[in-house]
């Protein structure tokens, strides 16, 4: 049933990284950024209040509880003590990576921040003096509403998620194009409505980036609830060579669950394009690690290494099972790759909308 308090990472991945058991109470050492670590019940690590939805709205726990209970949990206990077939179980593991590949905070917050800085550095676009004067005097209908097409079906995660951001408002790409276009049209030679409709833009833009953690929120939790194990991602890890590595140093458990590596790379992510995808790592236990990969890839086994992708792919905290300096010196790391997209990805996309608005003027 749906609770006030949604595990992010649930407890029956948690509890392999036990810093000791009490009767039916599991503990865990959590490291939290810019925190002293501390040890606590796995019933309240990893965890946020409502983070799935509240019980009487859109919310995804109940159902994501029915696939733990029946599918998912079963098949950690078997991977864990040895008693799963690989070769045979390919889809179950695929169904448990693909899962939690879209269910986390980093997920989330990643998309969030993504769609703020893309939402504002269109806006800014859009507000741009030369830019605006431009548009509300020298352009027709047809370049308008061609500046604005090519504008929004540039390929990349950046604006992906900014018409995913706009969809979540009821707009879709026809949508905006339009309504940019018939704005703009309607107030082309009137100068003194420039500043109105730059006031505009402005408005709707803020108002978007102003609801934007709620509507993501939302988005994510309606996503989970209709497609709580993705089969697009399903049909693609089910193709990699799945193992269990055992290691001798203690492994941390991040609440990013697992870190990717795209194909030919040596970095590793907090997510993946899904036809990238190279190598995926899960850590199961303070020993264990899963690993799917293709042949042509190279496996990572150095428990430092893995470490260090797992904090700073995290986008706040991660457990371990002891308390330790190494590992308190993570916590420097936590959040550093935790981004879908960087800065820079996102500034360049922003950059190429703005030169081919400049480039529509160039002869005219």
């Amino acid at each position: 049933m749906a609770g006030k308090k949604n595990h992010i990472i649930p407890k029956w991945l948690q509890n392999g990284f036990a810093s000791r058991v009490n009767g039916e109470n599991v503990f865990t050492w959590v490291y939290r950024k810019n925190s002293e670590p501390f040890e606590t019940n796995i019933g309240n690590s990893i965890a946020e209040n409502y983070f799935f939805g509240k019980k009487g709205e859109l919310n995804a726990d109940d159902e994501m509880t029915d696939v733990e209970t029946y599918k998912l949990s079963p098949l950690m206990n078997k991977l864990r003590d040895g008693s799963l077939g690989f070769e045979n179980s390919r889809s179950q593991i695929a169904e448990l990576i693909a899962h939690f590949s879209i269910r986390t905070k980093t997920i989330r917050k990643g998309f969030e921040e993504m769609s703020k800085k893309t939402l504002e550095g269109i806006g800014k676009v859009l507000t741009d003096d030369e830019i605006s004067s431009d548009l509300l005097s020298k352009a027709s209908e047809k370049e308008i509403a061609e500046i604005f097409d090519e504008a929004l079906n540039i390929s990349s995660p950046e604006m992906d998620s900014a018409l995913a951001t706009f969809q979540i408002f009821g707009l879709g790409k026809e949508n905006v194009k339009d309504l940019t276009t018939d704005l703009t049209l309607s107030n082309q030679q009137n100068e003194e409505t420039q500043s109105l409709v730059k006031e505009l833009f402005s408005d709707i833009f803020e108002g978007m980036i102003q609801n934007l953690p709620e509507s993501v929120k939302k988005g994510h939790n309606k996503s989970l609830l209709e497609n709580t194990i993705p089969l697009p991602r399903v049909e693609k890890y089910e193709q990699l060579n799945w193992s269990i590595y055992e290691v001798t140093s203690l492994l941390i458990l991040g609440d990013v669950a697992c870190v990717f590596r795209e194909l030919g790379e040596k970095s590793f992510k907090s997510s993946c394009d899904i036809d990238k995808t190279g190598q995926i790592y899960l850590p199961i236990s303070y020993n264990q690690i899963l690993v799917g990969t293709i042949d042509t890839e190279e496996v990572e086994t150095d428990v430092k290494v893995l470490n260090e992708a797992m904090a700073r792919c995290s986008y706040e905290q991660f457990v371990c099972s002891e308390k330790s300096d190494e590992k308190i010196d993570l916590i420097e790391s936590i959040g550093i790759d935790s981004y879908i997209a960087s800065d820079e990805e996102i500034t360049r996309e922003i950059n190429e909308i703005r030169n081919n608005f400049g480039r529509m003027y160039e002869d005219k």
